[in-house]
């Protein structure tokens, strides 16, 4: 199944879903989600009776497919209730129930080229065949000369009708031809870095050590898929945009430094000393110092950001955009951001790393409770984008964010570790990971979570957040405090999950006013007073009942009302 048919599935299921008669039958609705995902998924395995019982229908796993027949009845009540849809709302396709399986069809629906004026308007080809045999008679009754002219004039008519439909043709080659992207720009113009890693030839220092080093820089560095990295002695330096070079310090034989470089006028963007005297130690300062360059928010992206601050082009600037987005959450930047991921996709539609944060952006969006987001697009997205490059750590990790918010968690781990694997420097997937870890109750989640933390001081809001509240779960209230202190300070935005833990380690560390005056700051942003029940207030950005009844019960512990 090719991706425009994978979307009007999509599509046809939700205007299926939205109907009251569907809406009024749970069981039915779940059981054409579950067919729609089979069909999705690509799976050329033919569904079997019991897998639909078990699956779908809520039976256990006794289910005896030779003696109860409940799927096919239950599939004979969609087919009928699919038949039924269509004969009163109509459409360009539909869905049906291939003969004798369980599998769902998309399909045309067929017109007669006599009734293909009232494909609209109309609930049957019998409606409209009754009015022409109605107006039959009066037709006949005319005289002759009438009738001539009456041929006549529908001839011309529909002379008129044809070239007025062939100008418009021509109109739409022309502009088609002026607006369409020329056929060159097929990739997109991510930074290109070239590496100098000199080999010391004072004598005190092997070359193996430039060569582990640049092995690491380069894993690392191509780990973040946003980059495009050169050996600087191949003669890619003068067309890279940037230089991360080594030098080795004479002041002590241990001691290294990384530059960053502008690639045009050579000035230094950033530097950092690393001691190479621990090796264990000297592997995680460099990783960091990877990290601080490559990251979402590393200084390559700041530097390209400084030079186009609000550049909502196709391709690179876009994806700066989207990651400005995640960080700042600003409302007025959501429009130009959707119109040119819309844009950056018909461009570049074989880049794997842009369809991955695509994927990314249109999982947030169903996530959100975006009413007009199609369900089931986001994973869609993420597969080509696997598809594309099965080891963009950004791909993997799209699928695996896909399958959490589906409910499916061993399918959202399998991903989010292969992901990891790929790109264990990347704070966003590693902290996303553990979030999603965590609200699946799969051990190892705040492993995730705090990992990101340790690697980017930049690392999401969010993350520090999970990371705060499982401290506060396990009763570390100043550990909670400081980390939510220490990234509240860091922040231009507010976000409510970490003025939520310091609000609560607060509390619990018996700083009630102080408690008290963040949690009033809290509530009357949402509208509503200090005095308001705590669920209601935390209802205002919380989805998840059962996620608000475990914050109740740190909530209760901490003695924030309380004399």
């Amino acid at each position: 199944m090719d991706d425009a048919a994978a979307l009007q599935l999509c599509l046809e299921r939700d205007r299926l879903l939205s109907d009251p008669e569907f809406a009024r039958s749970p069981s039915m609705c779940k059981l054409l989600r579950f067919l729609v995902d089979y069909k999705l998924s690509g799976n050329s395995v033919p569904l079997k009776s019991y897998t639909i019982a078990t699956d779908a229908l809520g039976r256990d796993a006794n289910f005896d497919s030779q003696t109860d027949s409940y799927p096919r009845v239950q599939m004979g009540r969609l087919r009928r209730m699919l038949d039924n849809f269509y004969l009163r709302k109509g459409g360009e396709n539909r869905l049906l129930i291939a003969p004798n399986k369980y599998e769902i069809i998309l399909q045309p629906i067929a017109v007669s080229s006599e009734d293909g004026e009232n494909l609209i308007g109309r609930s049957t080809v019998s409606d409209a065949s009754e009015e022409m045999v109605s107006k039959a008679p009066e037709l006949e009754s005319r005289p002759l000369h009438e009738k001539h002219s009456a041929d006549h004039n529908r001839s011309h008519r529909r002379f008129v009708s044809i070239l007025g439909v062939c100008i418009l043709l021509v109109l739409i080659g022309i502009l088609a031809y002026l607006l369409w992207p020329a056929q060159e720009v097929d990739e997109i113009a991510y930074p290109r870095v070239a590496l100098d890693m000199p080999e010391r030839v004072s004598g005190t220092r092997p070359s193996e050590l430039s060569e582990s080093i640049e092995n690491q820089l380069v894993r690392g560095l191509n780990g973040f898929g946003g980059i495009r990295i050169f050996d600087a002695k191949a003669g890619k330096e003068q067309k890279s945009g940037y230089v991360i070079r080594l030098r080795y310090l004479e002041a002590s034989a241990d001691d290294i430094e990384l530059r960053l470089l502008d690639g045009a006028n050579g000035e230094i963007l950033w530097s950092k000393e690393l001691n190479t005297a621990n090796e264990e130690a000297f592997g995680l300062a460099l990783d960091k110092a990877i990290v601080a360059l490559a990251g979402q928010y590393g200084e390559i992206a700041q530097a390209e950001i400084s030079k186009a601050e609000n550049n909502y082009s196709a391709g690179y600037a876009c994806l700066l955009q989207f990651d400005l987005y995640v960080r700042y959450r600003e409302a007025g930047k959501l429009e130009p951001l959707r119109s040119c991921l819309r844009k950056s996709m018909r461009l570049f539609p074989n880049d794997a790393h842009l369809m991955s944060v695509v994927a990314l952006a249109r999982n947030m969006s169903e996530n959100s409770g975006d009413r007009s987001a199609v369900k089931g697009l986001g994973m869609m997205l993420a597969r080509q984008a696997e598809a594309l490059d099965h080891n963009s750590a950004a791909a993997n990790f799209a699928v695996s964010q896909s399958a959490f918010f589906a409910g499916d968690c061993e399918t959202g781990l399998a991903w989010g570790k292969k992901a990891v694997e790929l790109n264990p420097l990347n704070s966003r997937i590693s902290g996303y990971l553990g979030l999603y870890m965590i609200a699946c109750d799969i051990p190892d989640g705040e492993k995730y979570a705090a990992q990101a933390l340790e690697l980017d001081p930049n690392a999401d809001l969010a993350i520090a957040a999970a990371v705060a509240f499982q401290m506060l779960k396990r009763g570390e209230a100043q550990a909670a405090r400081e980390l939510s202190s220490e990234y509240m300070a860091s922040s231009l935005r507010d976000e409510p999950a970490l003025e939520l833990t310091y609000i609560l380690s607060s509390a619990m560390l018996n700083d009630r006013q102080e408690a008290r005056r963040a949690w009033k700051s809290l509530a009357l942003r949402y509208g509503l007073s200090e005095k308001s029940p705590p669920r209601e207030v935390l209802g205002q950005w919380i989805d998840s009942p059962s996620l608000i009844d475990d914050i109740m019960t740190v909530f209760d512990r901490s003695g924030l009302f309380g004399n």
